[in-house]
């Protein structure tokens, strides 16, 4: 898929949201996964593809959400 691609990942500090070369923190897996839920919808609602990746525990990326 291409257009815009959110990653949430857990780094040292807690949770973050990895876009356009940016991070975003959040307190909680859940708190950034919403996060990036909404703003990948917004995008798509301007007619762009937009996924959301995590990454888990094993390291690997699997979709949560994607729309466009």
């Amino acid at each position: 898929m291409a257009g815009a691609r959110y990653y949430v990942f857990k780094d040292a500090r807690g949770w973050k949201i990895g876009y356009d070369g940016k991070e975003y923190a959040y307190k909680s897996n859940a708190d950034a996964v919403m996060a990036a839920v909404k703003a990948a919808n917004k995008t798509a609602l301007h007619g762009l593809e937009a996924e959301v990746l995590v990454q888990g525990v094993d390291g690997k990326w699997r979709t949560e959400w994607s729309g466009g």
